[in-house]
């Protein structure tokens, strides 16, 4: 297990060996080795295997601190969570506050690791998961976090305390269950009114679904609106299309499912969009844009799913570059922060196997534009403004 350190301006690179030893279950080894985010002190967190120090089969590990500048290596926590094999981990996570969770699998285990002291703590209660599906989903400054259980939807805080137990759903819900706004204040829980499998879309262990409504949940785990389609008017189902980067905005839009194709995936067609303010239930219908320029004060709408979308709040208008093209081959991926002064995005062709990187000023309404005529990697992330990488540690400069 090696970390490697990439300086793309100077374009050189460190490699600091971080683990070297040989395992049976290299399942449940991979499944928490690795990195989680950095201190801030700017180290890098890692759990790191070894083995058992009183000679028995089996693994231990230590939660470390990887100082990036020279390799050295800080024990934060030693042996700080057991060897489950032959069951293994979900997915950690980290918290703004200084902390490091981490969670196994089947059994539904929670430990906590403060980064400073490097006390462990387990957390009471069982947060177990379901294959090959997870089921804890943390918000994303990390302090709370929603658990599906088989009974009930649960909130939790960063302590492990219990704020809020709602039910289930009374159809399919989207998954993960739940989508966090930016700013971790607001999450949104889409779902259908019943199992019928006219509502699914395609997928196998969760269902990708086309909602009937959604309900929308604060830090305390109330429901502050709820939502749903439209069907006098002919607007069958309804998607939370994603958040503002602050506040308690996002977009909704309604529409009806096309099957004329047999054996096709249905087609979202009739689509209507709006900005829906999720803590007073205020709609404020958006217009469609011709262009992006035509946008005087753009703002990214952060989706886990959804299509790639720009609205102007205060012109009522939206623009999404999939509309405009009508590529359906092509999936867009915003790269720059939502609120960022430029905003850029990634438009990947899997036909064509191209790659399209776009840069927006809405100052100048200038745009650039970056093609790549090779396949790059999936995870694609800005560095810099300058620069993307990949997931296979391709490093490519832009305009």
């Amino acid at each position: 297990m090696d970390v490697v350190a990439v300086n793309p301006k100077e374009q050189t690179y460190s490699l600091y060996p971080v683990a070297d030893i040989t395992v049976k279950d290299n399942y449940s080894v991979d499944s928490i080795a690795g990195a989680y985010g950095f201190t801030k002190q700017d180290q890098l967190v890692l759990v790191q295997p070894k083995k058992r120090e009183d000679g028995q089969e089996g693994i231990q590990y230590d939660v470390v601190a990887l100082d990036l500048r020279n390799g050295r290596i800080k024990t934060i926590a030693a042996n700080a969570v057991p060897d489950v094999s032959p069951s293994f981990y979900a997915r950690g996570w980290m918290n703004n506050s200084g902390y490091l969770y981490l969670n196994s699998y089947s059994d539904g285990r929670l430990w906590s690791v403060d980064l400073l002291t490097g006390e462990v703590r387990p957390i009471e209660g069982s947060f177990k998961h379901e294959w090959p599906l997870y089921l804890v989903t943390p918000s994303p400054d990390g302090n709370l976090f929603w658990h599906e259980q088989t009974d009930s939807f649960r909130l939790y805080d960063r302590n492990g305390k219990e704020l809020k137990v709602i039910p289930p759903t009374l159809g399919y819900h989207s998954y993960p269950a739940f989508e966090w706004s930016p700013d971790s204040r607001f999450a949104a829980l889409s779902f259908t009114l019943s199992d019928s499998h006219d509502n699914v879309l395609g997928g196998d262990e969760a269902y990708i679904i086309a909602p009937e409504a959604i309900a929308f949940y604060d830090e305390k785990g109330d429901l502050t609106w709820d939502v749903q389609a439209k069907p006098k008017e002919g607007l069958t189902h309804v998607d939370w299309n994603g958040w503002l980067a602050k506040g308690n905005e996002g977009v909704l839009s309604w529409y009806r499912l096309d099957r004329a194709e047999k054996g096709a995936v249905p087609r979202k067609i009739d689509r209507t969009y709006a900005l829906a303010n999720v803590l007073t239930g205020q709609i404020t219908n958006l217009t469609p844009a011709k262009k992006l320029e035509d946008l005087k004060s753009p703002m990214a709408v952060v989706s886990r799913t959804g299509p790639l979308l720009f609205v102007d709040r205060d012109e009522g208008l939206f623009w999404s570059p999939a509309e405009e093209t009508g590529n359906e081959d092509r999936n867009y991926v915003l790269l720059s922060k939502p609120e960022g002064p430029q905003l850029i995005w990634a438009a990947r062709d899997y036909s064509s196997e191209q790659t399209t990187i776009s840069r927006y000023n809405p100052v100048n309404h200038a745009t650039s534009v970056t093609v790549f005529n090779e396949p790059l990697g999936e995870g694609l992330q800005l560095v810099d403004d300058t620069l993307i990488v990949d997931n296979k540690m391709n490093y490519r400069w832009i305009h």
